[in-house]
């Protein structure tokens, strides 16, 4: 059931759909992103978050492969492929628009609360070969 739930949330991030993205959330959730220092709280900052990220990378795409439940527990490997045409925002200021295509993977585990939402999730990506895919180094906008 989980793995249907996780397509879903896909589904609207290839839409290119912050709301139906955002609406996977539950209102409290707390999400651990390896680009920012502090969690994500709440559905609204999910929202915000990710209609930066897909003004960042306009085309990007993302897939969720080998999907594992157990539980309210769903962990799964996902790529992204996408070109920067938009600022990157990062702790140490924005980067501007490299137009250079990149292509992330990385891990995501998430827990469901009783009504379906997520209520928390963990990403794990390589922030350091995305900055070296832009030409950029971490920290150095």
């Amino acid at each position: 059931m989980s793995e249907a739930r996780v397509r879903k949330v896909m589904d609207a991030f290839n839409r290119h759909d912050a709301a139906g993205f955002a609406a996977a959330y539950a209102s409290n959730a707390v999400v651990y992103d390896p680009q920012y220092p502090e969690p994500l709280r709440g559905r609204d900052s999910v929202r915000q978050d990710i209609e930066t990220f897909l003004h960042t990378f306009p085309d990007i795409r993302g897939s969720a492969q080998r999907v594992f439940e157990k539980g309210n527990e769903t962990a799964f490997e996902a790529s992204f492929n996408g070109t920067n045409k938009g600022s990157l925002k990062t702790p140490a200021g924005d980067i501007p628009p490299t137009n250079k295509t990149v292509s992330m993977a990385g891990a995501i585990f998430v827990r469901f609360n009783g009504q379906g939402e997520i209520e928390e999730e963990r990403r794990y990506f390589d922030m350091a070969s995305m900055m070296a895919q832009l030409g950029v180094t971490a920290g150095q906008p």
